[in-house]
């Protein structure tokens, strides 16, 4: 048993020794002086939208749903300027995202008119972001009188 856990602990460190390692030699900088993969990895444009602005200014842009594609998923959304479009397998849907404060947050509202009048069953759907605005969600009542609707599930493209 002390065996395995020191070769556990010596693995760890071992790991942890190499991760940290670098070279600084004088090939390795660019001729400007900079740091050549490092430095254009961190020159890369964020992923992600700004933490601040309404939900609706945080949730624009692209985002590619978590689900597997069915007839009735809508595998791509996009948010520009509160209009969004969204594109399924079958599905071809556009709508407004209207912002609404419920128990003192912020939250925003979209109905979906499809092609073909069919929205999947969705109904009036409530959207929600995480903090760090990478992923949204957006749960639906359903049709009137039903047992609710599907949570579209979305991250960042």
């Amino acid at each position: 048993m002390r065996t395995a856990r020191w070769t556990a602990v010596a693995t760890l460190a071992a790991v942890m020794l190499a991760a940290g390692c670098g070279s600084e030699k004088a090939d390795d900088k660019a001729a400007d002086g900079s740091k050549g993969s490092a430095t254009q990895v961190a020159d890369k444009p964020a992923r992600t939208a700004p933490a601040q602005g309404t939900l609706v200014e945080r949730a624009a842009g692209t985002w590619k749903s978590t689900a597997s594609p069915s007839d009735t998923s809508l595998d791509t959304l996009v948010v520009q300027d509160g209009t969004v479009t969204a594109e399924g397998t079958k599905l071809s849907c556009t709508g407004t995202l209207k912002p609404e404060t419920k128990d003192g947050k912020e939250t925003a509202t979209i109905t979906y008119t499809c092609e073909g009048g069919q929205d999947g069953n969705r109904g009036l759907g409530h959207v929600k972001l995480n903090d760090d605005a990478s992923k949204l969600a957006i749960e639906f009542d359903g049709p009137s009188g039903g047992w609710g609707g599907p949570v579209d599930s979305y991250r960042r493209a």
